[in-house]
């Protein structure tokens, strides 16, 4: 198991630094394997997939070699935005496309997986799946496999949990769509050693984890290992947590691979 932190894109001004340096920089210090790149679209953060110049690909794959990281996810952060100007299923055209390009991006990047997911979106499941199936097409053309994120899935789609999430997967049928998980009990969802046997071979292979030392999530961390041995041996365990304070829990997950990995 390879550990990992979301990072965005920061451009300094009169600076010719490559936008991702601060964080091979400050995650190397850190101790982490790789990272996990945010794509965003918002007022001061606009810079999708489709904008990556090659100098901008060949510099950040320049970076992975120089501090010995890799870039092992993507995630598609700006389906947000999109949700909010396209709320149903039906106008997902575009957004598919946009997927693709993502994938195309993390193919050149050298990363497996690209977090997904539709924000706030809703409509039938068939519609859902029928976007889904193309989005998995798209994976497939690039060797990349998308992970829905199923804490999202939960709150925002309308067609239930983690139960449906994986029965989505399965009817997709393809292992370029996988299924995203982000530790949240018992705030949200099941302890983690259920999720991952749930998700099963369904699962992606990276995961999201909230802070482990704010008391807001409860991992047992044998249990927890025991069952990502089967399925997430080789993923990226991915905090979702700020820079200025991952310290302490990527101390404490250290501790725990060492003590049950």
């Amino acid at each position: 198991m390879k550990t990992s932190i979301r990072a965005s894109l920061r451009s300094t001004q009169d600076s010719n630094d490559h936008p991702l340096k601060w964080a091979f920089e400050e995650g190397s210090k850190m101790g982490f394997d790789g990272l996990e790149l945010c794509m965003e679209a918002g007022a001061w953060r606009f810079k999708l997939a489709g904008s990556w110049t090659r100098e901008m690909i060949d510099g950040a794959k320049e970076l992975c070699k120089q501090y010995e990281m890799s870039i092992y996810s993507l995630s598609s952060d700006w389906a947000w935005s999109y949700a909010s100007f396209f709320p149903d299923f039906k106008g997902w055209g575009r957004g598919v496309e946009l997927l693709a390009d993502d994938a195309k991006l993390a193919k050149e990047l050298g990363a497996h997986t690209i977090l997904m997911h539709l924000g706030t979106s809703k409509g039938s499941w068939e519609d859902c799946k029928s976007l889904l199936k193309d989005t998995a097409a798209a994976g497939e053309e690039n060797g990349v496999a998308f992970g829905f994120e199923a804490n999202i899935w939960t709150a925002n789609q309308g067609f239930g949990g983690l139960e449906a999430l994986c029965r989505m997967a399965d009817e997709v049928d393809s292992p370029y769509f996988r299924v995203y998980l982000h530790n949240g009990y018992p705030r949200a969802g099941f302890p983690l050693q259920d999720e991952v046997k749930m998700a099963g071979d369904r699962l992606a292979q990276a995961m999201h984890s909230s802070s482990l030392v704010s008391g807001r999530v409860e991992i047992d961390f044998e249990k927890a290992f025991a069952a990502m041995k089967k399925t997430f041996a080789d993923g990226a365990y991915t905090f979702e947590v700020g820079w200025d304070t991952v310290a302490e829990s990527k101390k404490l997950l250290d501790e725990m691979i060492a003590k049950y990995w």
